[in-house]
C-alpha cells in the first residue's frame, strides 16, 4: 500500500510525544490512586481505562497541533 506525499508539520512529532507523556503521568496518577483504594478497580477496568487516557491525551495533543498549525500559517 502506497503512502501519498501528504505535508507533515514539523510540531506532529513533539505534539504526539508530549500527549504521550502526559498520558504516562496521567495513567501513573490512576494507578496510583486505584491501588489506595479499599476496593481497587478490576484488572479489566484497570486495562481499559489506561488505554483510553493515552488514545485521549494523543489526540487531544493531536488537536492542539492542528489549532496551533492553523494559527501559524495565519
Amino acid at each position: 500500500m502506497n503512502r501519498q506525499n501528504t505535508p507533515r508539520s514539523p510540531l506532529q512529532r513533539p505534539f504526539v510525544i508530549g500527549g504521550a507523556v502526559i498520558g504516562v503521568g496521567l495513567c501513573a496518577w490512576y494507578l496510583a490512586g486505584n491501588l489506595g483504594r479499599s476496593v481497587p478497580d478490576p484488572l479489566w477496568t484497570r486495562f481499559v481505562n489506561v488505554a483510553l487516557i493515552l488514545f485521549v491525551s494523543i489526540y487531544v495533543a493531536n488537536l492542539v497541533r492542528r489549532m496551533v498549525d492553523r494559527l501559524r500559517s495565519r
